[in-house]
């Protein structure tokens, strides 16, 4: 990862168990929760160093960065709303799900169960990791 947490967290708390990657989709949602609306990679960018969250350099996450994440956290977020009522849910019924909701891969290609099933272990993690805090 090219970014690091600048904030310092106290060893075995919930936010030390977090990936740069998690804490990411953390503002992000946040941003969607505030705003009512998915944020720019730009706009994302200076929430997370409003929070601390830089760069190595000490700079802001560049946006670049933080966009080749926004699919991922799209899918996670429509997995999450289906692991609410199952404990596994199926990568078919959120890719459908995703279609339902607008929700393409790159070249507005519509998202296949092929591209939910490979992230099913990180979602796991993450919900598990999530539902902690």
């Amino acid at each position: 990862m090219n970014a690091f947490i600048n904030a310092q967290q106290p060893p075995g708390s919930v936010d030390s168990a977090l990936s740069v990657v998690d804490r990411y989709y953390l503002a992000w949602r946040n941003y969607q929760n505030e705003h009512g609306q998915e944020p720019t990679d730009k706009q994302l960018s200076t929430s997370l160093a409003s929070e601390g969250v830089t760069g190595r350099s000490g700079n802001p996450i560049s946006p670049s960065t933080l966009r080749r994440y926004f699919l991922h956290f799209r899918m996670y977020h429509v997995w999450a709303d289906h692991r609410m009522s199952t404990d596994s849910p199926s990568a078919e019924s959120v890719a459908q799900d995703c279609a339902r909701r607008g929700i393409t891969a790159q070249y507005n290609k519509p998202v296949a169960a092929g591209d939910i099933a490979p992230q099913t272990d990180d979602f796991e993690r993450r919900w598990q990791t999530l539902k902690e805090g």
